[in-house]
């Protein structure tokens, strides 16, 4: 009978000692997903911050390849938003260096004036942009179906592109000069102060549905730092637009936004 009793003990710390490392186990498994899915995010970021900073090079390079060749700067995203009347409004592109159609995949100009637009929000009291252009293609959004960044399908890049309305911080009189002016001169040197903002996506990495993501790309502005885009900026009404990068994290988008500010001097400028 004590051999019985004792076997039976023997069973049980077994099970326990199981039911113990089976709890440890689980616990290893659990924590060695959480850090995979760490270094993934990790990654993640880091791939969507490197496409939005090559989508600011490309920019900068189309604007000084066309002032070095001396071509009209109206041809360029920053030209346009410094032309008369688009203070403050946001001038949106898409950035698709590889662009599927059909069954062909083809690559694109960095900019072309068929295939951009310019919006600004739809009034005071809406988060949101008007659902019409002021100039361009109203729907020359990203479609994150068809319009990539990177050669591998995988993230997407809209910029914006903003002739600023709000005043530059501890602004004085040569803040806004060109290097190399002379100063007593500046008075007489007109530049302009130009913001972008570069938003990159990963949609497969998303539960989130392409047209729930679409929607955002093509419904929202990305400047929330203007006057007529930020709270009470222009009136005690005024709410704060929900920008693509809002809208993207709701949904639980990975994203990332680059901002970046120049200072343009348009008497150097051909066609400003």
């Amino acid at each position: 009978m004590n051999k019985f009793k004792q076997m039976g003990s023997t069973l049980i710390v077994v099970l326990i000692l199981l039911v113990i490392i089976s709890v440890i186990g689980l616990y290893a498994i659990r924590h060695s997903l959480f850090s995979l899915k760490l270094a993934t995010n990790a990654q993640v970021q880091t791939m969507l911050m490197q496409t939005s900073d090559v989508a600011l090079s490309h920019l900068e390079r189309n604007f000084n390849e066309s002032e070095a060749n001396n071509h009209n700067m109206a041809l360029t995203p920053v030209g346009q938003v410094l032309l008369g009347g688009n203070e403050g409004k946001e001038l949106q592109f898409c950035f698709k260096p590889t662009e599927v159609s059909g069954t062909a995949v083809k690559n694109n100009f960095f900019f072309n004036l068929s295939d951009f637009r310019i919006i600004e929000r739809a009034s005071a009291t809406s988060k949101k942009a008007k659902s019409t252009a002021e100039a361009g293609n109203y729907n020359a959004f990203c479609d994150p179906a068809t319009m990539f960044s990177i050669s591998r399908k995988a993230l997407v890049t809209q910029v914006a592109v903003i002739n600023p309305d709000d005043p530059a911080a501890e602004l004085n009189r040569f803040d806004l000069t060109t290097q190399a002016t002379d100063l007593k001169d500046a008075q007489n040197t007109e530049t302009r102060r130009v913001r972008v903002i570069v938003t990159t996506l990963a949609p497969a990495l998303s539960s989130a549905s392409l047209t729930d993501i679409s929607a955002c790309l093509k419904e929202h502005l990305m400047d929330d730092l203007s006057l007529r885009n930020r709270k009470d900026g222009l009136s005690l009404n005024q709410v704060k637009v929900e920008t693509v990068q809002d809208c993207l994290s709701e949904l639980g988008v990975p994203v990332n936004s680059q901002f970046a500010e120049y200072r343009v001097n348009l008497s150097e400028s051909k066609g400003l």
